[in-house]
């Protein structure tokens, strides 16, 4: 008997595994087909949202009354007063993603008490609010400050297909977040979970007196964040240094910029081309 239980239990295994494979290969259909960058692309021209569409938690698509997302002065503006999201028109894959921002020191709610904070959310796939009615599934290379270039998954555990292999030191941030590096033992994340980026602040906290990470600009200022995305391997660059790294599936979507209660301006969104591999 407790033969035949386990063949049952391996066969009902088996069964799950299709049908989340069946249902991933559904949403997958559902998403446009990703354009490999191959020229560069500008994604914000400075004059209005062309190529971007607004999502708004609780209002849904291209319903933005208080003007959450604004470009004025040549400047995109998030107010954060809502949580949501801009979202690209199309998905991409192959591609090197540049995104200048600063904080405008305007926050909302909880995040009064928190460091300020978004995120480019990339490979986005699924229907708009997929995540918390907020967010398409995806992961995000994460703007916050002190942190700007740790990893989320922006996921559910219900969806294994989603997820984020990194390899990480023995110490953990907090005892709780994984922190990048090179020669590290490897993890696969799902759900909704964080690898740090490796020259984290050991005491970083979530708080509005957190400093800013070593290589990053005062509050105000201007500061790059960089994306090498190359199949299903990323590369996080913030402020030209490399930060974080990681295998990811899916390996291409639609990108999304997140108004998570914390103002925050973007002043250029370019893609361009891959050219060669960084060491």
């Amino acid at each position: 008997m407790d033969t035949k239980r386990k063949q049952l239990s391996r066969y009902a295994a088996g069964l799950a595994l299709l049908f989340s494979c069946v249902g991933s290969m559904q949403l997958f259909a559902q998403d446009p087909a990703p354009v490999a960058v191959t020229e560069e692309i500008e994604l914000f021209n400075g004059k209005d949202l062309t190529n971007w569409y607004r999502f708004i938690k609780g209002r849904g698509k291209e319903n933005d009354p208080k003007h959450v997302f604004s470009v004025v002065n040549g400047i995109l503006r998030v107010s954060g007063e809502e949580m949501g999201c801009i979202t690209t028109e199309k998905a991409y894959r192959d591609y090197h993603l540049t995104v200048e921002y600063r904080w405008t020191g305007r926050s909302y709610g909880g995040k009064k008490k928190c460091a300020p904070d978004s995120g480019i959310l990339f490979h986005s796939i699924g229907k708009d609010g997929g995540f918390g009615d907020t967010w398409m599934l995806s992961h995000e290379y994460n703007l916050i400050l002190g942190a700007s270039g740790d990893f989320w998954t922006v996921g559910t555990k219900e969806r294994p297909d989603i997820f984020l292999e990194a390899t990480v030191g023995e110490e953990r941030l907090g005892g709780k977040y994984y922190i990048y590096s090179p020669t590290g033992k490897t993890v696969r994340l799902t759900g909704n979970d964080r690898v740090c980026r490796m020259d984290i602040a050991r005491d970083w906290a979530d708080v509005p007196t957190v400093r800013p990470a070593e290589n990053e600009k005062p509050l105000g200022e201007w500061n790059t964040a960089e994306l090498i995305c190359e199949g299903d391997h990323v590369t996080c660059l913030f402020n030209g240094k490399v930060v974080n790294r990681a295998r990811v599936q899916p390996s291409a979507g639609k990108i999304q910029l997140q108004s998570e209660l914390c103002g925050i301006e973007f002043r250029r969104i370019t893609l361009s081309p891959l050219k060669k591999k960084l060491n």
